[in-house]
């Protein structure tokens, strides 16, 4: 496991890494949300980044850690979208050979920006894990690095320096709500607040419909390693 002290000196390092390839997204403040909420409601706009979402920063940090071998070999990963994108956008910036692997009901204009950033998309399976499984068996067949989308310590890391961002530019926050899907964004931001402003909470949010990471905390504990 890594300690939340390591966890904040990777952050710091993908930090270094990444500043001059990813996008100083803007923290804007919302005066709707704050009358709404009766607060200072501030925004982190990662929906500006190339191609749409945070997702950039971890895939690429991941991207930028692996051997001159690994990059020979290529890439693989699964996604319903946006970590494909990432994935397939600097593989392609960096002229790395990139496969995604996306389930069959992805939406047709993730799968056409995937494609169009010079991935090689592969469909199979209804679900995440269908994609996943099978990218996994392509993974051992071509001898491509598998890049996760969340459970990854540089990916994690990545996605922390939105938290680092943050610190800059809003120094006094005293509340994150963060989207929790797979956990990789919360994970990093909560380790960057955790090693220098611990009194912030973080807040995760999910949709009432698809509460996966909720139902994932309340279930029996299950210990595994992260990869690299």
């Amino acid at each position: 496991m890594t300690s939340g002290l390591h966890m904040a000196e990777l952050i710091e390092e993908a930090r270094r890494r990444i500043v001059d390839h990813v996008y100083l997204s803007p923290c804007a403040r919302s005066e709707y949300f704050s009358r709404l909420c009766g607060l200072e409601a501030y925004f982190k706009l990662e929906n500006l980044q190339m191609t749409g979402s945070f997702k950039e920063r971890g895939a690429l940090n991941r991207i930028l850690t692996l051997s001159e071998d690994e990059r020979r070999q290529g890439l693989i990963t699964a996604s319903a979208g946006n970590h494909g994108q990432a994935v397939a956008y600097h593989a392609g910036r960096l002229g790395l050979k990139a496969t995604v692997v996306m389930p069959l009901p992805t939406p047709l204009i993730k799968v056409a920006n995937t494609r169009s950033f010079g991935a090689d998309v592969r469909l199979a399976g209804e679900t995440f894990d269908d994609a996943q499984a099978h990218a996994h068996e392509l993974e051992a067949e071509i001898g491509a690095t598998y890049v996760h989308p969340f459970a990854d310590v540089q990916v994690i890391a990545g996605q922390g320096t939105v938290g680092f961002e943050l610190m800059a530019q809003e120094p006094d926050l005293e509340v994150i709500v963060v989207p929790a899907g797979g956990g990789g964004l919360i994970s990093g931001i909560a380790a960057a607040y955790k090693a220098h402003r611990p009194q912030t909470r973080i807040v995760g949010v999910q949709t009432e419909a698809v509460p996966s990471m909720r139902e994932s905390l309340a279930a029996p504990l299950r210990t595994e390693s992260l990869t690299k």
